[in-house]
């Protein structure tokens, strides 16, 4: 029987090992995109529906100047757009475009694609196995005492796609 200590360093290996591998697994199709870590950040924290420019600097946590330049260059790429928030006409309200919707989806797909090709080379039995252990680390994720970022709800979606933006 192993320690609780040994387990966890164990499982902190092996969770840094997996992790480094699917990002090795670079796609084209990620490369692509042409987007720095903290645009992808954005577009995912828009696809949850349009936001306060103060929220997007409060949730990638810089200043206000640089949430701004980084809204100015995905409108450039068409992927956002800015607007009037109609509850205070004097905030400004930024939501993805069409495009900056469809990047989202392909954010989507390039990760179910990798998850994909790594549960190609498992057996069912090994399957069978791995799903619920997965279960139950994205259960102990949502628990009291875990390791919150920004204090929300929406950090095991976030801290998804900051592993495809590594990637």
């Amino acid at each position: 029987m192993h320690s609780r200590e040994e387990l966890t360093g164990k499982l902190v290996e092996h969770m840094s090992h997996v992790q480094r591998r699917m990002r090795a697994r670079r796609s084209s199709a990620w490369l692509d995109l042409d987007l720095t870590r903290q645009q992808a950040k954005t577009l995912h924290f828009l696809s949850h529906g349009q936001r306060r420019m103060s929220e997007i600097a409060g949730r990638l946590d810089v200043e206000m100047p640089s949430a701004t330049t980084m809204i100015d260059r995905l409108v450039a790429k068409g992927l956002v757009e800015r607007g009037q928030d109609p509850a205070d006409r004097r905030a400004v309200v930024c939501s993805l475009t069409r495009e900056g919707i469809e990047i989202v989806e392909r954010f989507s797909a390039i990760r179910a694609a990798r998850t994909e090709s790594l549960a190609a080379v498992l057996s069912t039995e090994e399957l069978e196995v791995v799903v619920p252990a997965l279960e139950i680390l994205a259960d102990a994720v949502r628990r009291p005492g875990f390791m919150p970022q920004d204090g929300d709800s929406e950090s095991s979606e976030r801290e998804a796609l900051t592993v495809e933006a590594d990637a």
